[in-house]
Formats: C-alpha cells, sequence, structure tokens
C-alpha cells in the first residue's frame, strides 16, 4: 500500500475545483479518508473499471463492485504545467497519468507530487497519496521509495497499433463518397494573439472569404457544419451553426456541429457525407479559435468575462426572458 497523507486543512485548498460526488461515484472520491485507493470492479471477470461504469467493457457484465487497490501504478505520461493555474492550483504542477499495478489497463489522471519534475521518469513506480479538499480525497501519486534498478517497461495499450487494422471492416462498396465531392474554397480571417475582436466577427470574415474563394455567394451555402459547436466555451468556438446563419442570414437545410468528432476534421467529413448524399449542394465549414482574447477579456475583467452569475453570447438575447430554447426565431 502507498503511503497516505491529509494536505492542509479539513477545508483543503479553497477554490480547487472538484468533482461532484454521486452514488456511482462517492466510493472513489471519499476512499482516501482511510488511506485506502479503491476501484470499481466486474464481480463477473474480476476485471478493474475506471471511471466507473454500468457495465463491464471486458466481458458485458453489468453486476459490479467496489476493490481496494495497493496504491501502486506506473507512471505512463506527464506534463508539467507551467503557464495556466486554477484556483487552489497555481502553477507550475505536473499532470500525471498512471497504471495501477492491479490491472494496468486501469489508467488514472492525476497529479504527481512530493517530486523534483526534472526528475520524473515514465515507468517509474509511483504511490498514491491523499488531499483532503472539502468532502473530496484526492488521489495524488508521488515516485515509490522503491523504485528497482530501472524504470519498468510501459504498459501496452488495449489496442496496440499493429492490431488496428482488425478493427477496419472491408467497405460495403468500391464507390468511395469522397470522389463525389469537392473542396472548392478556402477562407482565413485575419490571425494574430489578443486582437480583441468578437470572435463572431472573425468567423464571418473566414467564411465570407472561403465562398468568395470558391467562386460562390452566400446564397449558394445550403449546409453549415462546425466543430466544437455551440456548447463550448473558453476561447474555442465561436456560438455554433446557430450564431452564424443568423449573423449572415442563412437558411441552411442541413447542418452538423458538435464537439465528439476528431477535431475540425470531423466537420468537414460531415459535410463530406452530406453533399455525397444528396442532402446539401455547398456546405460552408467553419472554426473559429480566440482564445488569447478571451483570457485576456477575463484576466481584465471587463465586457464578455463573464461570471457573477450573469449569461452572455447568444443566451444573454434570450435566458433574461426566460426563453431556453436554443433556436429563437431571428429573422
Amino acid at each position: 500500500m502507498g503511503g497516505s497523507a491529509t494536505g492542509g486543512d479539513a477545508g483543503g485548498v479553497p477554490g480547487r475545483p472538484l468533482p461532484r460526488l454521486t452514488p456511482e461515484t462517492e466510493f472513489f472520491w471519499t476512499s482516501g479518508a482511510d488511506g485506502r485507493l479503491r476501484v470499481q470492479e466486474c464481480e463477473a471477470c474480476a476485471a478493474l473499471i475506471h471511471p466507473p461504469q454500468p457495465v463491464c467493457r471486458y466481458c458485458r457484465g453489468t453486476k459490479m463492485g467496489v476493490r481496494g487497490v495497493s496504491g501502486f501504478a506506473t507512471l505512463i505520461g506527464f506534463t508539467v504545467n507551467h503557464r495556466f493555474s486554477l484556483p487552489g492550483l497555481p502553477a507550475p504542477y505536473v499532470v500525471a497519468h498512471v497504471a495501477l499495478e492491479d490491472d494496468p489497463r486501469v489508467r488514472l489522471t492525476t497529479n504527481a507530487v512530493e517530486c523534483d519534475p526534472a526528475e520524473l521518469k515514465l515507468g517509474m513506480r509511483m504511490e498514491v497519496v491523499f488531499e483532503q479538499a472539502e468532502d473530496v480525497w484526492l488521489p495524488l501519486f508521488r515516485p515509490a521509495a522503491d523504485q528497482g534498478a530501472a524504470p519498468a517497461e510501459l504498459p501496452a495499450d488495449e489496442v496496440e497499433p499493429e492490431r488496428m487494422a482488425s478493427r477496419v471492416r472491408p467497405m460495403l462498396t468500391a464507390d468511395k463518397f469522397e470522389d463525389r465531392v469537392a473542396l472548392t474554397g478556402i477562407g482565413a480571417s485575419e490571425l494574430g494573439r489578443r486582437l480583441m475582436v468578437d470572435p463572431l466577427s472573425l468567423t464571418v470574415q473566414a467564411c465570407e472569404r472561403a465562398v468568395a474563394d470558391a467562386g460562390l455567394t452566400l446564397d449558394d451555402i445550403d449546409g453549415l457544419a462546425t466543430y466544437p459547436g455551440a456548447g463550448m466555451v473558453g476561447g474555442f468556438g465561436e456560438g455554433g451553426v446557430t450564431a452564424l446563419e443568423s449573423a449572415l442570414g442563412l437558411n441552411p437545410t442541413w447542418y452538423n456541429g458538435g464537439i465528439e468528432t476528431f477535431g475540425p476534421g470531423g466537420s468537414l467529413i460531415a459535410a463530406m457525407l452530406a453533399v455525397a448524399g444528396g442532402l446539401a449542394r455547398h456546405v460552408l465549414c467553419f472554426r473559429t479559435l480566440w482564445e488569447t482574447t478571451h483570457g485576456e477579456r477575463m484576466r481584465l475583467g471587463g465586457a464578455g468575462a463573464g461570471g457573477g452569475g450573469r449569461v452572455e453570447g447568444a443566451a444573454s438575447w434570450r435566458m433574461p426572458f426566460g426563453s431556453t430554447s436554443r433556436r429563437t426565431p431571428s429573422r
């Protein structure tokens, strides 16, 4: 069992982001109260499952329990964060990824503590220590005293790269959707750090240039695709499809947006599929990043900084009147 400790007083570190305790996760976040790390276990095949799930990913069993584990793990990845701080978590700090010795398939995201980050090495043996923050015991990991002569071999991934080909199913037909689609235009807005420009203005600028480059007009656009969509905040989006549709007066017959795809390329492939399937003729794909401007606004505390229980962006035009529907008539 790795050593255990309680950091700070019972109140923990003020302001540190903490997980919400639920009936499914409370056992994990409170297990450090007695210094013992606990992980969900499938009672059918004894596999450890993390994060807790209603079904075992290995045998599909649904009878789940909890097992106390050794608290030892292998360091399989880490990042030293020098730039960004969180409330109660000032930089620099180490975000670490560890594989439990009890079942290396279980990977925990954690912090490496009580060590010089420059001395961390992949394969190091780590042991759990706990830091109490309010009603949560955060499992952190420090280098174990018994390191051995050399770092351990890193555990293999569940799906090794050379086996990935076995997961790709044969094509149903030799007809490829990409053969029925063309990328006809590209455009970018003004680029720079801390431009202090509204993100939707940048999006409109880039989209107008892309449409012109394609030899089209905005009236030709009958589809929109974006990543990550309207639900993403913090400088990583511009308001999504509905914001651009309203700004440009578009009337798309097909649109797509969301974070659960493989980045901006996912929105592009979705657009290609829509055109190949006859759902749209000309799909405008877009993505906006304004992280540095957003961060500067937050730092200055001026307009657009958010907080204080206020709503911002597109929601600010609806929520004060109790209208929570995302799609509100704009014309």
